[in-house]
């Protein structure tokens, strides 16, 4: 380009500015920063939303104002509270993590790095197992887990994790079809932000329960109990008027005869001592209650004891089943907030089976939201994570003992297929839930696997045919002496 040359001067560009090109990339969230993006969940002022900023939102299929009401009902309503903490002690079993693709000493340091970076993430609750409690809570209240992973000012590792309303996350769709997540600013006076901030998809994680649209919003489980819970706030309130004013067991009616009026006596002056008869009447009925005796003048004086236990005698029936639905709604088993009902061995069996389906399917929802910090740690440290695996515990030792009994089968199994040339190392290694086997060629061969200890039934055929041997070897001794010499002279064979 000539500097003599009038039109190359309207054709030359301007060089851009770091301003202009940070306005440029504002909407794109490859890149980390330190600090937080999203804002605190604050009540704040109330504000109109601009159109380009809610253009292109894909509003949830289901009131979201309901979640504060959810999460305000596990505080007071005890059993929305009973089922809530039964569901996250049971499936907070504490959970263990393996670096399969990666050698002994690299996943023994990463797995350090974990322990010690996670009991700084949160301060105030029991390291990493007490983030994972409150990552179950939200999930059954706000039917998504909804967190930022905030990193430190150094970007070399996380400052802290922090929980995000499920209810103030909007989504909007992109042209590709993908879904970026928002939230709705709290204080957008305060902080001087846009009414919908964009949140960075590399620290923000959303993991919703379930829904059967295309919609990414979590459906809480626990909004279809609210209907039973308002009918069981109901019959509570009714109950406790009847209890005010008819008393628990009943009320006692007592009548006296009414005396007659004086000639000198006003109509005021005998209108108060009825009632001073009346008060004073009652005064001595309470007295005499407290030590069960009553006393009164025959002919003066009727007692009447009117029950109420009679006529709420079958109040149980329409209780227990609001209580049914009310557990229905919050998907626990009607035992567990105090319905009574007749449940043979094999449904207990059943229940139980369904219970430990769902402990297992929030425990997927959290492996997926620790595989998001930890790998984000990780990289942040710099270490070579190759791949990154949750494992939780089970509930209870019953259950563990099914589960190992039912990995010893497995293994049976599979040996087999292996002995018999049809599966190879690699398949049964897949199989088994690894990537790839540690060795090409068994370890053992199959006389020293024998050798190795046996299943308990193994043990008692083993046992079985040694008996019965020593039973065979008996009988042939005695044939070939047929007059054995015996201290008891017992004739009858050994």
């Amino acid at each position: 380009m000539s500097i003599w040359n009038p039109v190359s001067w309207f054709n030359r560009k301007k060089p851009i500015t770091v301003e202009e090109n940070k306005a440029k990339n504002d909407d794109k969230t490859t890149s980390l920063s330190p600090g937080r993006v999203s804002e605190p969940d604050v009540i704040g002022y109330n504000y109109i939303s601009n159109l380009k900023d809610i253009k292109n939102l894909v509003p949830p299929s289901f009131r979201t104002e309901l979640i504060p009401l959810i999460r305000d009902l596990y505080k007071i309503n005890p059993d929305v509270s009973i089922a809530l903490e039964d569901m996250f002690k049971l499936a907070n079993t504490g959970h263990t993590i393996s670096f399969p693709n990666n050698t002994s000493e690299e996943a023994n340091e990463m797995r350090k790095h974990l322990k010690d970076a996670s009991e700084k993430w949160s301060t105030y609750t029991a390291g990493i197992n007490g983030l994972v409690n409150k990552f179950i809570v939200q999930c059954l209240v706000g039917g998504a887990i909804s967190i930022e992973a905030v990193p430190n000012n150094k970007l070399d590792g996380l400052s802290t994790i922090l929980l995000v309303n499920p209810e103030e996350i909007i989504f909007k769709r992109l042209n590709d079809g993908v879904y970026h997540p928002y939230q709705r600013n709290p204080n957008p006076i305060i902080n001087h932000k846009k009414d919908f901030i964009k949140l960075n998809t590399e620290t923000y994680c959303y993991v919703s329960m379930y829904n059967d649209t295309d919609e990414p919003y979590g459906v809480p489980i626990f909004m279809a109990a609210l209907d039973s819970l308002k009918g069981q706030h109901d019959m509570k309130v009714n109950i406790k008027h009847i209890m005010e004013l008819m008393g628990l067991v009943g009320f006692l009616e007592a009548k006296i005869q009414k005396p007659t009026r004086k000639a000198s006596e006003s109509d005021r002056a005998y209108e108060d001592r009825l009632l001073g008869m009346l008060r004073k009447l009652k005064q001595n009925l309470m007295g005499g209650l407290k030590d069960g005796v009553v006393t009164g003048f025959i002919d003066d004086h009727e007692f009447k004891l009117n029950s109420t236990t009679q006529s709420l005698q079958n109040i149980g029936i329409p209780w227990n089943m609001n209580q049914q639905s009310v557990a229905n709604g919050l998907g626990v088993n009607g035992t567990l907030i105090g319905v009574s009902s007749t449940i043979t061995e094999g449904g207990t069996g059943i229940l139980l089976s369904k219970m430990i389906s769902q402990l297992k399917n929030i425990q997927m929802l959290c492996s997926y939201v620790l595989k998001f910090i930890y790998t984000l740690e990780l990289r942040l440290a710099g270490y070579n994570n190759k791949g990154i695996k949750i494992d939780f515990s089970t509930s209870t030792i019953s259950d563990e003992v099914k589960v190992q009994q039912g990995l010893e089968y497995k293994i049976r199994n599979l040996t087999a297929l292996y002995n018999q040339g049809i599966i190879s190392q690699e398949q049964y290694a897949w199989l088994m839930g690894y990537e790839k086997p540690d060795k090409s060629e068994p370890r053992q061969i199959e006389s020293d696997v024998n050798n190795g200890v046996s299943s308990p039934g193994e043990d008692a055929k083993k046992r079985k045919r040694e008996d019965d041997k020593d039973t065979s070897d008996r009988k042939t001794r005695d044939k070939n002496n047929p007059s054995p010499k015996r201290k008891d002279q017992d004739s009858k064979p050994r």
